[in-house]
């Protein structure tokens, strides 16, 4: 969302010993005009600034022959003005610490990086050599102009005075919005809580969180992005008084400052009014009205800490709260939450830790012919066979998978998996193998998805015609990304591969897409099966599904058929292929082997 300057004689030096690590560094930078040295050691990076003058400097930390913080101490002793920003992994962080400390370095980041955030900073470095050059500038002339009159002197010490100003504006707000950033929030609230403790008041520091703020970039842009929060900054801060303190902490991160409070639901009033102010009060950008909800949580000193990491910390698990308890809201910090926040935390390290250990596994449900009673296919579902918690179930880790982004790896090893075990049951002499695997819509979203799925397809000598994998889509996943979808979805198509629609019924409703999409099947949602020999409305709700998909010439499937009278309800209406425990539960590529040698069929009840 920064406007990215291009830079006028600026030039950066990158020290790193991996060629991957620099020339991605290169590539990232060099769009913002810079001129770019690049050194594969601490020394060849001191011969270098031998012989140019460097603004900035990035090096990594871990490098043979010397480290990354030896490198920059020299630099600063050398080239005092030159902005020292250092590459470090989590286990350097003690000696990158003691090397800000005493002023070797300037910044760090840890690997891997944010794009936007480094760039960002490196202007700002830039900002301030330029700004530390124009300050030594005038300090030489006030040297050399001891002689002139008093009012020169008083006219350039007001100059310097200016400089530093700005230096320490950069330093302490936030350049988009303007408001204070992280380091001068923490310094005014460790100023709040020394004054409550002396005056036995309470104080709150609210975590806010815009909602769905990466769709308003997805849909309108970077820029646009940039203007809401600037409009976000400007009706928070007509929101609060005087003596509080609001401040951007990262991206659509924003906390404050609540002083002074007389009792706890004061702070929650506060929020509330914040809001209100955003729920019922679009945002104008341009010609577009946006709409803006907020997610905010709260901590109380001192019931809930006594200093600002314990008071942040735990206002931010309450935030996490809010977002849970559907956005659009506020939450007080509960004990509870941290020790739900650490349980969250531990299922995220074993998830990735899962993957390369290989504790996933694909368990498989038959698919059978309502006509002949045969399997005509299968799902493949995916399973977490944890060293720790046994075999996990998908609705306890699947929805961290997908909020972490996991499920783009995971994803790609369940298609590999369902393809490489499709291929073995074809070597075993078991023929028309039909496997659906699911999708979801980061998968989908992946740069040339659709070369992604047919590689791994050519890799197992699977042909895409014959139809071996069906991929299962969601109708949100299709509507949320329309025109890449039918760019993906028509070159799968072309290559052979069939879709069908999951849980139809429950997404967006909108059949405009049946037409527009390369659809082959309709899975009736199981909440819709559940209740069918009820005689209610789902009954009418099923009828209509199955006769929408054969007028449109699509094979339906139901899917969560569990009693003979669902089943026969089901054969009375016309559906082509039935799913569920009824016929068969998930099960191990054993037993699913094991059914599809014997042949096993569904035996159908008698119609009354």
């Amino acid at each position: 969302m920064q406007h990215w300057g291009a830079a006028v004689e600026r030039t950066l030096l990158l020290v790193d010993d991996e060629e991957e690590v620099g020339a991605a560094l290169e590539r990232l930078l060099r769009r913002d005009g810079y001129q770019i040295l690049r050194a594969s050691s601490g020394q060849e990076g001191l011969d270098i600034l031998a012989l140019h003058e460097v603004g900035v400097i990035i090096s990594d930390q871990r490098m043979p022959g010397m480290s990354g913080v030896e490198f920059l101490t020299q630099v600063k002793e050398q080239y005092p003005l030159t902005i020292r920003i250092i590459l470090s992994g989590y286990a350097d962080l003690d000696s990158v610490t003691e090397a800000i400390n005493r002023g070797a370095i300037y910044k760090f980041f840890v690997k891997p990086w944010d794009n936007n955030t480094l760039r960002a900073d490196v202007i700002e470095a830039f900002w301030r050599f330029e700004l530390a050059q124009q300050k030594e500038q005038l300090l030489k002339e006030i040297q050399g102009a001891n002689i002139l009159l008093a009012q020169v002197n008083l006219e350039l010490a007001t100059a310097m005075e200016n400089k530093d100003v700005q230096i320490d504006h950069i330093a302490h707000y936030d350049s988009l919005t303007n408001l204070p950033n992280r380091m001068l929030f923490l310094d005014r609230l460790d100023q709040e809580l020394s004054r409550a403790q002396r005056d036995n008041r309470m104080v709150a520091v609210l975590s806010l969180d815009l909602d769905r703020f990466k769709q308003v970039n997805d849909s309108f842009g970077q820029p646009v992005g940039d203007q809401l929060l600037q409009a976000v900054a400007g009706r928070l801060t007509s929101h609060i008084r005087a003596c509080d303190t609001i401040a951007r902490i990262a991206g659509d991160e924003f906390a404050i400052v609540v002083t002074d409070l007389k009792a706890s639901h004061d702070a929650g009033e506060v929020a509330q009014k914040i809001l209100d102010a955003f729920a019922h009060n679009p945002i104008q950008i341009g010609d577009s009205e946006i709409f803006i909800t907020l997610s905010i949580g709260i901590s109380i000193y001192p019931v809930d800490g006594v200093n600002t990491a314990t008071l942040l910390k735990n206002a931010d698990a309450a935030l996490h709260q809010a977002k849970d308890e559907g956005r659009n809201n506020f939450q007080y910090y509960a004990a509870q939450m941290n020790a739900a926040a650490w349980q969250r935390l531990r299922l995220e390290t074993e998830l990735r830790r899962a993957l390369a250990r290989e504790e996933f596994v694909l368990y498989y449900q038959p698919k059978v012919n309502m006509e002949t009673g045969k399997i005509v296919g299968m799902e493949a579902l995916l399973r977490w066979q944890s060293a720790e918690r046994g075999l996990v179930g998908p609705s306890e880790f699947i929805p961290l998978l997908e909020e972490t982004s996991l499920i783009l790896p995971v994803g790609e090893w369940v298609l590999r998996a369902a393809c490489k075990q499709a291929r073995a049951w074809q070597t075993a002499g078991i023929p028309d193998v039909r496997i659906a695997v699911n999708l979801s819509t980061l998968q989908f979203k992946q740069p040339d998805f659709a070369g992604l799925v047919l590689g791994i397809l050519k890799e197992n000598d699977l042909d895409p015609a014959l139809g071996t994998i069906e991929l299962e889509l969601t109708e949100s996943l299709l509507m949320n990304n329309a025109a890449g979808a039918v760019e993906t979805l028509i070159k799968l198509h072309e290559a052979g591969i069939q879709f069908s629609i999951d849980d139809f019924g429950t997404g967006y409703s909108s059949l405009s897409y049946l037409k527009r999409f390369p659809i082959s099947s309709l899975k009736i949602d199981q909440s819709f099966v559940r209740d069918l020999a009820c005689g209610s409305e789902d009954e009418a709700i099923v009828a209509a599904i199955i006769a929408l998909g054969h007028s449109l010439g699509l094979n339906v499937i139901a899917e969560g058929v569990e009693t003979s009278e669902q089943l026969l309800q089901l054969r009375k209406k016309g559906c082509n292929e039935i799913q569920g425990f009824l016929f068969s539960r998930p099960v191990p590529v054993a037993d699913m082997t094991q059914l599809l040698q014997s042949g096993e069929s569904m035996h159908f009840p008698l119609e009354e």
